[in-house]
């Protein structure tokens, strides 16, 4: 074989080399890729109303945000953590707990109540079983998730609290089911100002709590 191609093949040789090392690269981060999303939605389901009429709150939707400057400085019990970092169940719980009695509890009051009777662990976490025991809440901590437990709750008068995940695939977070509206679950997200839909958070549930007055009215 000539020289010359002989010289040719050889400069040939990096530049496939380096596909190559290119490729497996990509291949590399699209398996790290896959392999994060699956961790990021294992657990979760998708939900959907099990029902197509719309059901919406008989009364005034009461929105509040866990960092309003009224509250959002205030610790959680003796933890380290404060309402706007990590207080959003319990802007929620006081979401449900407003609607339910006709009157005011805002985050900032209910947190007082909560610090107050040791509902919170050292790491701000809620204790629903002390929660139980104060005689004054029915407390529920479903083991499962389904659209029928929802809306069972919604039915009752009752407003779940359900577990998801900020943008998707971030963080864990608290949000209020409302209703239905639209097809779709109507929420009060404690970090917006606005009501948003489920499917905001890919309609993905990880678990669903549901708190309210032992003594408020039920529709």
């Amino acid at each position: 074989m000539p020289a010359k191609y002989l010289n040719n093949s050889r400069k040939n040789l990096p530049a496939r080399h380096l596909s190559s090392s290119i490729i497996m690269v990509l291949l590399s981060l699209l398996l790290a890729a896959t392999g994060l999303l699956f961790l990021r939605l294992r657990n979760g389901v998708q939900i959907r109303p099990s029902q197509d009429q719309d059901i919406l709150p008989v009364t005034e939707i009461i929105c509040y945000r866990q960092d309003d400057a009224r509250w959002g400085k205030d610790m959680l019990g003796n933890s380290n953590y404060t309402l706007s970092s990590s207080g959003c169940l319990v802007s929620c719980i006081a979401s449900a707990l407003s609607m339910e009695r006709g009157m005011e509890e805002t985050p900032g009051t209910l947190n007082q109540k909560f610090s107050s009777e040791q509902i919170y662990d050292a790491e701000g976490n809620l204790l629903w079983e002390n929660l139980r025991k104060l005689g004054s809440y029915q407390v529920d901590v479903y083991p499962e998730v389904s659209s029928d437990l929802i809306d069972s709750c919604l039915s009752a008068g009752r407003y779940p609290i359900i577990r998801v995940r900020n943008h998707i695939l971030g963080s864990f977070h608290y949000v209020l089911i409302l209703g239905v509206c639209d097809g779709d679950y109507l929420c009060m997200d404690p970090l917006q100002d606005e009501t948003v839909p489920l499917s905001s958070y890919g309609r993905r549930v990880y678990g669903i709590r549901c708190v309210s007055d032992i003594t408020a009215p039920k529709s």
